[in-house]
């Protein structure tokens, strides 16, 4: 901000309150009602809100601002500050109860029907049949495991080709163009293949949402805008062609909650379509366009392939297709706000911006 106070730049900068303070209570509501707080989410609402804080902190100090708006936007800040001590906590019990109840053991759980109560009367239930104690089975034998509706292998398989495809569309732009991004979005795509199942709509399950992750790599190094925005970053930052180890964790949490997701579609208990598609709905509504210092250009073509998935599942007449579609759109705003959470992704989308 100048020097000097101008009215015009105070109003963006509360606009931008009002617009984070509205994206804070729908997360709040809509994580109440879904019973799932996204630790990605929340970090990439942290990032948002620590830019903020900061540019309106700015405005407290410019000349010529009256007193009382000084004191105003302080105890604005203050608000702000207090927010940004508690999110990261909020983030870290989320990640916590994420890896104390692994996508395996709710699995079992579902199947098997383990639960604290039913665990009690199981235990109770020896008592109650002592008199039937001498009764033989007409059959013997190992009591059959349920088998798993999917699971995560160590290696990928490229089963259309989808991966190889794209590596080599990446590794050919690479020569000008800044491949951080687009090698974002891959490994996403690979994670989905390190997923097997026995179910006939596995096919649907990983192809559905490879092929829009691999439409999001091409436009990023083939159409404008992306194609030169990557380019000029190639020429003003060194090559990065790697994830770091957070940035991985988050894909493969992302993954796994679409495929959590996708259980009951697994299993061939088909889900609700209409349910299946007022998540998604939900999860668009959230979807995070992080902070004015960004290049919202390449946010909004991601923004659009929600959209897209949007309508393919409100279209499909098909339940299961619907689900995936309706899973994809989840899985696309997760891991864009997984973008916005990590540093380094959301300063690349920063030095794009004009």
């Amino acid at each position: 901000m100048s020097d000097t106070f101008k009215v015009e730049d105070l109003i963006d900068r509360l606009l931008l309150v009002i617009t984070l303070n509205s994206t804070l209570v729908h997360f709040l509501i809509s994580s109440q009602i879904e019973g799932y707080v996204d630790p990605d989410r929340v970090d990439s609402l942290t990032q948002g809100l620590i830019k903020t804080r900061s540019w309106i902190e700015e405005a407290t100090t410019a000349d010529d601002i009256p007193a009382s708006t000084s004191n105003i936007l302080s105890l604005i800040v203050k608000r702000l500050t207090q927010i940004e001590s508690i999110l990261p906590k909020l983030s870290e019990r989320a990640k916590q109860a994420e890896k104390s109840q692994t996508p395996a053991a709710e699995i079992l759980s579902l199947l098997d029907g383990s639960t604290p109560s039913s665990a009690t009367s199981q235990a109770s239930a020896p008592s109650e049949r002592r008199e039937d104690a001498t009764i033989v089975p007409l059959v013997s034998g190992q009591p059959e495991v349920p088998q798993e509706p999917f699971k995560r292998v160590d290696v990928e398989n490229d089963e259309w080709g989808i991966i190889g495809q794209t590596q080599m569309l990446i590794q050919q732009y690479s020569k000008r163009c800044h491949v951080l991004l687009p090698t974002f979005w891959l490994e996403a795509m690979r994670e989905l293949h390190k997923y097997q199942s026995q179910s006939q709509y596995l096919g649907d399950v990983i192809e559905i949402p490879a092929r829009v992750l691999a439409k999001i790599i091409k436009g990023l190094l083939t159409e404008a805008p992306g194609a030169r925005l990557l380019q000029d970053l190639f020429k003003k930052r060194q090559q990065e062609n790697y994830l770091d180890p957070s940035e991985s964790e988050r894909i493969n949490r992302a993954v796994a909650k679409y495929f959590q997701g996708l259980e009951g579609v697994l299993t061939d208990n088909l889900p609700n379509p209409s349910d299946k598609i007022a998540e998604a709905q939900n999860a668009f509504d959230g979807f995070g366009w992080g902070g004015p210092e960004l290049e919202k250009r390449l946010i909004k073509r991601i923004n659009q392939q929600c959209e897209e998935a949007m309508q393919n599942a409100e279209a499909t007449t098909d339940a299961a297709r619907a689900a995936v579609y309706a899973e994809t759109t989840k899985l696309l705003c997760k891991l864009q706000h997984a973008i916005l959470a990590e540093p380094r992704l959301r300063e690349i989308l920063a030095e794009m911006k004009p």
